[in-house]
């Protein structure tokens, strides 16, 4: 077996407070909004429990078939300035990667930089994977930008 290590950061300016921000990823009602599929799926299981040493889960089968399963736990949490988590992927119970998410919330003004940075050890797919990976979280947090400013999310492709 072959591990494919790699490390992305995406860095975004938000138009919206630390403190609405970290609302968007506080609560389950918040982070469905914009943490979602980019397509209709069917939920197995949706945990959220967010506090240090919380899990949050997301469970489905898409269209095709597939089944993937995100499962996290949270490390560290400061209001309004991080939150660190570590992750598992699971694609049709096979695990797929496990990694270490750090997201900082800086203030510009009125604004926040948001970075996100994941570190990752994939254990099937490659450095396919790890684009895969780097891609939809881009999607994610556009989505996210998009809710904070009142526009419609870009579909995914």
């Amino acid at each position: 077996m072959t591990i494919t290590n790699a490390m992305f950061t995406i860095e975004r300016v938000l138009n919206a407070s630390p403190a609405r921000v970290f609302a968007a990823y506080a609560s389950l009602e918040a982070k469905g909004a914009w943490f979602k599929a980019p397509s209709e799926v069917e939920t197995l299981n949706r945990d959220f429990d967010f506090r240090v040493g919380g899990k949050e889960r997301f469970h489905a089968r898409w269209p095709d078939g597939k089944v993937t399963d995100f499962q996290a736990v949270y490390h560290d949490i400061a209001e309004n300035e991080r939150i660190i988590l570590v992750y598992d992927m699971f694609h049709n119970g096979e695990k797929l990667s496990v990694s270490l998410l750090t997201l900082e919330l800086r203030a510009e003004g009125e604004k926040t930089r948001l970075i996100h940075t994941e570190q990752g050890s994939y254990l099937t797919g490659g450095v396919e994977a790890v684009k895969g990976r780097e891609h939809g979280t881009a999607w994610h947090i556009d989505n996210l930008a998009a809710l904070l400013e009142g526009r419609e999310a870009e579909a995914f492709a």
